[in-house]
């Protein structure tokens, strides 16, 4: 039986990118998801990460959500190199 440090369940944009971002740090990551034609979080949203308001009464959240769309012409490029 084979084992792995992490272990990711749901393969949809937010699964998918944590175990990317854990495996580009050298631990050992599976991914499970139950694939197919199930309809899933990723399908319905697009991955859609916004601003506007997001987090209202929410200040930690708020200022999580403003990091993610920081960060991600700089994940996006990263995905674009290696994928």
């Amino acid at each position: 039986m084979e084992s792995s440090d992490i272990l990711v369940i749901g393969g949809g944009i937010i699964g998918a990118s944590v175990a990317y971002g854990v495996a580009k740090q050298g631990v050992d990551v599976t991914l499970l998801d139950q694939g197919g034609s199930t309809p899933s979080a990723s399908r319905g949203n697009f991955g859609l990460t916004w601003v506007q308001g997001k987090g209202l009464g929410m200040p930690r959240y708020a200022e999580w959500t403003l990091d993610s769309v920081q960060a991600w012409p700089e994940f996006s490029e990263d995905l674009r190199e290696n994928s």
